[in-house]
């Protein structure tokens, strides 16, 4: 514990810091106490998320704004001593012993009697230290948002997730109240919490923008700069991962988590389709949380997508075989209870809210990152003078497996999967300023997309499903009878796997006929025409 810390001479008519205790004779006044414990207040409960305390913990604040600038008792080197005595004399008989001792520490720290760095030689248990330290880093913040005396300067809008706090302030003299408050506010990020920062409104408008809500469409027009279609475009599909997290991490219904990792698919799509109207590396910090978010889902949904075909094979089983499929879902539970709590670690993380501002920032910003486009000479660079040679560009991607289409291995199928689902993303992206022909050419697209990828899915399960059976087969002799009787029904799953696989393979070709003719490609003309 630190010795007493003696106040300065003053060396100038300035006041003097708030953190220095005033004279008995001039007690801060009651209207001041009040304000400042309205911003104290404002505070504590906007960044409850973050600290989790409760009214109790409210009400020791509120005594601690009552307390932090009356005079301690001077008993040298005893500064919670001090402390105790003053909430003695000024705070009523029904704080507890525990949160007396919380609210000593809280003024002796507000007053500069002990230092942050104390706090764990003391008595307090680990979760007082938290709750101390806590009070304290949000009073001193509250306080120095009055360092001008003024009672002039308020919160008008806070912020807060794992990336960090926002508090925006009004007032005459919120320049200067905001910069005591940004040098106090150090304490609460030094304690292991999320930086807080300041923002005078005019800076708020470009730093913290709302984010999206779900939207009918997406708004593209053909006299859009190529960029800011995207952003369009990226800014309705980030709506919806948004609008299907609180249903993804609740859990109750899959299709939510399905849907949340549609929208990082097609957002991801729209980074690739309209890079070219970016700066170079503008996207890639955007990209790069995004995968990371995509990457969460997918594990998940995955196990999800392969328990529930295995769910319909078991359903065509005899009543007596269906529980020999136990072996495998109980295996597929387990990795999905562990996956799924990876998923929630990553959604609670500082890494995936960061990812979510600085994106959405962007998405907010017209005109951020966008190419320079040179004026010196005619350079397309609106929707309708560069979506038609896009489109194009990818339905000759696709068309180029053509020639190599016949007992093509199934990793090429896959390419041409991922071919597919870039064509029909670039249409989609411009369905609002394309012919009427759209929606019967994105349905035909998509027919195509879902062949191949059910047929992916029925190969990655096989391959899954096989590693399972060698590696129980391995160790059968440890195995119970009803488990190497349900080796045999997970054999039989692995063949009906395969048999679809087969069946998939075998009629593709009539399902690249709905698009490899020239009734399509007269459609897709007749549909970009229109620009």
């Amino acid at each position: 514990m630190s010795k007493d810390v003696q106040p300065k001479p003053k060396e100038s008519p300035a006041p003097q810091p708030v953190t220095q205790p005033e004279s008995a004779s001039n007690p801060p006044a009651k209207d001041e106490l009040r304000f400042i414990q309205g911003q104290a207040f404002e505070l504590f409960d906007r960044t409850g998320q973050l600290h989790e305390l409760g009214e109790k913990n409210r009400e020791v604040l509120a005594y601690a704004v009552k307390l932090h600038r009356l005079p301690l008792p001077r008993l040298r080197r005893k500064p919670l001593k001090a402390a105790k005595e003053l909430i003695k004399a000024h705070s009523p008989d029904h704080l507890s012993a525990d949160e007396r001792n919380v609210l000593a520490v809280v003024v002796a720290l507000q007053q500069g009697k002990i230092k942050r760095k104390d706090i764990s030689n003391l008595y307090l248990s680990p979760m007082q230290q938290r709750e101390a330290l806590t009070i304290a880093a949000l009073l001193k913040v509250a306080v120095a948002l009055d360092d001008s005396h003024s009672q002039s300067t308020t919160i008008s809008h806070v912020e807060a997730d794992r990336s960090g706090v926002w508090v925006v302030v009004n007032g005459p003299n919120a320049m200067s109240d905001a910069a005591a408050a940004q040098d106090a506010a150090r304490m609460w990020g030094r304690i292991g919490y999320p930086n807080i920062t300041l923002l005078l409104p005019e800076e708020a408008q470009t730093k913290l923008h709302p984010f999206p809500e779900p939207m009918k469409r997406p708004g593209v027009e053909a006299t859009d700069p190529l960029a800011e279609a995207a952003r369009k475009v990226m800014r309705f599909h980030f709506a919806e991962m948004l609008r299907n997290e609180e249903g993804t991490r609740l859990g109750e219904d899959i299709e939510a988590l399905h849907d949340m990792r549609v929208a990082t698919r097609r957002l991801r799509a729209a980074f690739e389709v309209f890079g070219s109207a970016f700066e170079p590396g503008m996207l890639k910090p955007h990209l790069k949380g995004l995968r990371l978010t995509g990457r969460s889902l997918g594990t998940v949904r995955d196990l999800d997508v392969f328990m529930e075909t295995a769910q319909g094979f078991i359903e065509t089983l005899p009543d007596e075989q269906k529980p020999g499929m136990d072996l495998l879902l109980s295996s597929w539970r387990a990795q999905r209870e562990k996956t799924r709590a990876e998923m929630l670690t990553f959604l609670d993380s500082q890494d995936y809210h960061s990812f979510k501002r600085q994106f959405n920032n962007f998405l907010a910003t017209p005109g951020a990152g966008a190419l320079k486009i040179p004026l010196e000479q005619p350079t397309p660079t609106l929707v309708r003078e560069q979506a038609p040679g896009m489109i194009y560009s990818r339905l000759a991607s696709v068309r180029a497996f053509e020639p190599y289409l016949e007992d093509a291995p199934l990793e090429r199928l896959h390419l041409l999967r991922i071919e597919f689902k870039k064509l029909r993303y670039t249409v989609e992206y411009f369905r609002e300023v394309l012919g009427k022909e759209t929606e019967e050419i994105i349905d035909i697209l998509k027919k195509l997309q879902d062949h191949l990828g059910e047929l992916n899915d029925a190969n990655v399960a096989a391959q899954i499903l096989r590693q399972f059976i060698n590696e129980h087969t391995a160790k059968a002799e440890k195995l119970t009878t009803q488990d190497q009787q349900g080796l045999e029904a997970i054999a039989l799953y692995l063949s009906s796997r395969l048999e679809e696989l087969d069946r998939l393979k075998a009629t593709f070709p009539e399902t690249w006929e709905l698009f490899n003719n020239p009734q399509f490609r007269r459609d897709l003309a007749r549909a970009i025409s229109v620009l």
